[in-house]
């Protein structure tokens, strides 16, 4: 059985990049706090955190990913098979919710504080915005993989219900119960959504 190692018993090579990463994510923390998010330019980050853009970038994508700490949303090859196992429009929109859940949750496991991102978001909420412009390139990743079970517009439109769960879900009170199964809320917030349209439609 493997354990992760802390940071302490980290070669000192990987340390000093989580260090470095960890300076950048904390400088753009505060330049946020004092000056709000429209003064925390890339620049201005770099100063706080004593680094070059070109280590900047070898870190993060941009500023909003420095800010809330994430550098990229990936889709494994594990994960990939498993959502075109399924064919076909059946369970879809649940494939969706367990794909994209179970990326969310090995940001969590990369040590994200996905708490303290929503608690930045609460306290910032016009960042909301530049976060889900963030994750596009996660939903082109994801509307690519529905094509293949089905039309290209009907997986557009699939996948834009589970991503507005996911905008939901970044502002939504801490619930401990659903942290554990994020998959499970994203799916019910969908079904919720459903049933909203169908009653405010009939």
């Amino acid at each position: 059985m493997t354990t992760l190692k802390s940071e302490n018993e980290l070669p000192l090579r990987e340390r000093k990049k989580v260090e470095t990463r960890a300076a950048i994510h904390d400088a753009a923390l505060r330049l946020v706090a004092e000056n709000g998010v429209g003064h925390a330019s890339v620049d201005a980050i770099c100063s706080e955190a004593g680094v070059s853009s070109r280590t900047f970038f070898n870190y993060f994508p941009s500023k909003v990913s420095a800010i809330v700490g994430l550098s990229a949303f990936t889709v494994t090859d594990a994960q990939r098979q498993r959502f075109l196992e399924r064919d076909g429009e059946r369970w879809l929109v649940r494939d969706l919710c367990t794909l994209v859940g179970s990326v969310m949750d090995a940001t969590a496991r990369d040590g994200v504080d996905r708490e303290a991102i929503r608690d930045l978001l609460g306290r910032r909420p016009e960042l909301a915005p530049d976060v889900i412009r963030f994750a596009a390139e996660l939903r082109h990743e994801i509307v690519a993989l529905a094509e293949q079970r089905t039309t290209p517009a009907r997986a557009r439109l699939a996948v834009t219900l589970v991503m507005s769960a996911v905008d939901s879900a970044l502002h939504r009170p801490l619930d401990a119960a659903y942290d554990d199964e994020f998959s499970t809320w994203l799916f019910e917030a969908v079904m919720t959504m459903q049933a909203i349209a169908r009653e405010s439609l009939d």
